[in-house]
């Protein structure tokens, strides 16, 4: 029995796991400006404990104006994380559908009707990063 626990604890730490290697963004709708979109595979999960509130904190980011229907994929290999922003900044309501599939997986979708300065966020920290 120790030594099943043993090989099983072994497995954990063993690092073969297949994780994705592309995050393919995609967002579609309307709205009436071009919307902000903030992407990261560089950033940090940090908790205050005392609040009990969880931040995301962008190291490196890259920030673009999109306009929609808008798909691009991006290189996550090596990072085994990934970090997705879309803000409007229009006086105007945005009508949107953000989706993030990893290797072609649906990882995410949300449906949203964005007012200024309203932000649809998501992020995935792979198991083992």
């Amino acid at each position: 029995m120790a030594l099943l626990a043993a090989a099983a604890a072994c497995d954990l730490l063993d690092d073969d796991q297949e994780y994705p290697s592309v995050a393919r963004v995609e967002i579609t709708g309307t709205a009436p400006v071009p919307l902000e979109l903030v992407v990261s595979d560089d950033f940090q999960r940090v908790a205050n404990v005392d609040q009990g509130e969880r931040y995301t904190v962008l190291v490196h980011a890259d920030t673009s104006q999109v306009e929609l229907d808008f798909v691009k994929e991006y290189d996550i290999e090596l990072a085994r994380r990934f970090f997705v922003r879309l803000t409007n900044h229009s006086a105007e309501v945005a009508s949107i559908v953000l989706s993030v599939a990893f290797d072609g997986e649906i990882g995410y979708t949300q449906r949203a009707n964005i007012s200024e300065g309203g932000a649809l966020e998501f992020s995935e920290i792979f198991f083992g990063t």
